[in-house]
């Protein structure tokens, strides 16, 4: 009985100890999603903060030598 004990007991160790590391795992994805959240939301204000539109080649005037 006392064999067993020690095996569950080791068994809920290892358990214990690959909860943490998964919840290591967790935290260090939830940092990296913020850290991209926040720098996408960077890109999409600087898209929206171009005041110049981008014209089309039909709008450009042609060269001087046309």
């Amino acid at each position: 009985m006392d064999s067993r004990l020690q095996t569950v007991e080791l068994k809920l160790m290892d358990l214990e100890l690959a909860v943490e590391q998964l919840n290591q795992v967790i935290i260090r994805h939830e940092q990296t999603i913020d850290t991209l959240t926040r720098k996408v939301e960077a890109y999409r204000q600087q898209l929206q903060s171009i005041d110049a539109p981008i014209a089309d080649a039909a709008d450009e005037t042609p060269p001087p030598h046309y």
